[in-house]
């Protein structure tokens, strides 16, 4: 096992319950169609308990002090599914009690081993603190906080000028545009909606 101190980590997942007697887990993933968990990776497991994360905000470093004993790095060995929720094993954790450890540690790995993503679609944290503009009426409706989605539709977080919380359906009748590189996400809101 590798520590690593460098990369920016980016949490993908929880540990969950251990799966059989041979070292391996379950992984609750935060997105449920990524596909960044894959062997050969190297994995980050950390104790989120003693880490201070703003919500929505990328993964912070762990290694700054008392917290280094609290994480470690491990190559993802085999990957399979069990009812579309991924069960994996990792180098040094080989038997039931060892994977039981793990139990609630994040599951993070290093931004630059994020799989490229198809056109048209972004990474939360690359969106996080965009300009949100209404292109129907020419004005802004505030700074992308968050983007939940743990619901059927992805929903944007909406923080406005005036320190209120809007959200958002991340839905086709409503997004028009995202530009990464000009920090802009480009919405069409019905009359009324803000108000």
């Amino acid at each position: 096992m590798r520590t690593n101190s460098k990369s920016d980590l980016i949490a993908i997942g929880r540990v969950g319950s251990a799966a059989g007697l041979r070292g391996e887990f379950r992984v609750n993933l935060y997105a449920s169609d990524s596909e960044n968990l894959k062997e050969g990776k190297n994995l980050l497991f950390r104790r989120v308990e003693k880490l201070k994360l703003d919500t929505g905000a990328e993964a912070k470093q762990c290694f700054d002090s008392e917290l280094e004993a609290e994480c470690f790095n491990a190559r993802c060995e085999r990957v399979r599914y069990q009812k579309d929720k991924p069960v994996i094993k990792v180098e040094s954790v080989d038997d039931r009690n060892a994977a039981e450890e793990l139990r609630g540690m994040e599951v993070c790995i290093s931004a630059d081993e994020l799989d490229e993503l198809p056109e048209g679609e972004h990474y939360v944290r690359n969106l996080l603190g965009c300009t949100v503009r209404d292109i129907a009426s020419g004005s802004e409706v505030g700074v992308l906080k968050d983007v939940i989605q743990n619901t059927t539709q992805s929903v944007l977080e909406v923080e406005t000028p005036d320190g209120r919380s809007v959200l958002i359906p991340a839905v086709d009748a409503f997004m028009r545009g995202i530009d990464e590189e000009a920090r802009l996400i480009e919405v069409e809101l019905i009359p009324g909606f803000l108000v």
